[in-house]
């Protein structure tokens, strides 16, 4: 008897490790269009489960290739599966359309992708809708509208043009960004980096947002982190945030709430400052600038240098109220209101 069981067990695992390291069959086919580079002015691709690449390798054609990979247990299985999807293109006047189509009866517990590889010039308009999957692009000089989802972004330049448009919506992804020129972005739920750009348009939530050096920046944002280089003019909206900005050379207008704002260094030619802050604390690095100042805060205290300071001082209950004037020479103007939370003008 014991023998029989032993025997029974053995076969028992032998047909569970045969039917965990049977090797699944795998099948692809592939999709190639092309057209004249002067018949195309607009491509648009909308696709999920892949990744989409643009690349800018020159030539007279605008060329689109895809290839759809399915992996599954058997070849009868992955020619079924690879019959459910197919890839749609449309062309109507010179905007090009391609669309991923997957058959609501399609179901797979295995591998399977479908990956676009593009060759376009750099000066056609992109619209990028993609789904679970990555997107690439090398270089866009024309209008750009990517919305990715459950994928990341990766881009080495978006100079879109000042009368043009580039819009990103990135929602539980990530984004990586060399250099970009006016940028339109609404962001959840994932980190986003910038090396260089000249404008953004921000909106953020539950997200972090890294800049190496910018120009005009607008913000509205709840449950993020910002960490901003070098940058001009900065203004934001925020409720239980926090921004960091190392360099500001001209001005920075927040409402915050339940965050807190530091900037390092601020160029004493600055032009004004504007914080409305409630619990939580304000750092700026106005060391050697000479600057107006009109500042109060409840239920917290400012902190100033005392020593070059003209002006009345009031402190009264819980308030504490300066303004005057900081420095001999001319300067720019700080406003700050805040409750609950620190105000330090020095390092």
């Amino acid at each position: 008897m014991k023998t029989f069981k032993w025997i029974t067990v053995c076969l028992l695992a032998g047909l569970l490790t045969a039917g965990i390291t049977a090797k699944a069959e795998e099948k692809s086919k592939e999709y190639k269009e092309s057209w004249a580079v002067s018949d195309v002015s607009t491509l648009q691709i909308i696709n999920k489960f892949g990744e989409i690449k643009i690349n800018n390798d020159g030539g007279s054609e605008v060329t689109i290739e895809v290839k759809v990979t399915v992996e599954a247990a058997n070849e009868k299985k992955t020619n079924e599966l690879l019959d459910l999807i197919d890839v749609q293109f449309q062309k109507s006047g010179k905007t090009i359309k391609a669309e991923t189509k997957i058959a609501n009866e399609f179901k797979s517990q295995k591998r399977f992708s479908i990956d676009y590889t593009v060759n376009i010039p750099s000066d056609k308009n992109l619209m990028i809708e993609n789904k679970y999957g990555n997107t690439l692009v090398n270089r866009l000089e024309a209008n750009g509208d990517f919305q990715i989802k459950y994928g990341n972004l990766s881009a080495n330049e978006l100079l879109t043009p000042e009368s043009g448009s580039l819009n990103v919506n990135l929602a539980y992804g990530n984004a990586s960004i060399g250099e970009a020129t006016n940028m339109n972005v609404q962001v959840a739920y994932s980190p986003m980096t910038v090396e260089t750009l000249k404008s953004l348009k921000l909106e953020s939530k539950y997200s972090s947002f890294e800049l190496g050096e910018g120009k005009d920046i607008q913000i509205e944002s709840k449950y993020d982190k910002f960490r901003f280089g070098k940058v001009e003019s900065v203004t934001a909206t925020t409720k239980y945030s926090q921004v960091s900005i190392d360099e500001l050379s001209k001005s920075i207008k927040i409402e915050s709430g339940y965050g807190g704002v530091k900037v390092g260094t601020i160029n004493p030619a600055f032009d004004f400052i504007d914080i409305t802050n409630s619990y939580g604390q304000i750092s700026l690095g106005l060391n050697n600038a000479n600057y107006s100042i009109d500042a109060s805060c409840d239920y917290c205290g400012i902190s100033y240098p005392q020593e070059s300071f003209e002006g009345n001082r009031i402190r009264e209950n819980n308030s504490q109220t300066v303004k005057g004037k900081v420095g001999s020479g001319e300067g720019g103007k700080v406003f700050v209101r805040s409750r609950y939370g620190e105000i330090k003008l020095t390092n």
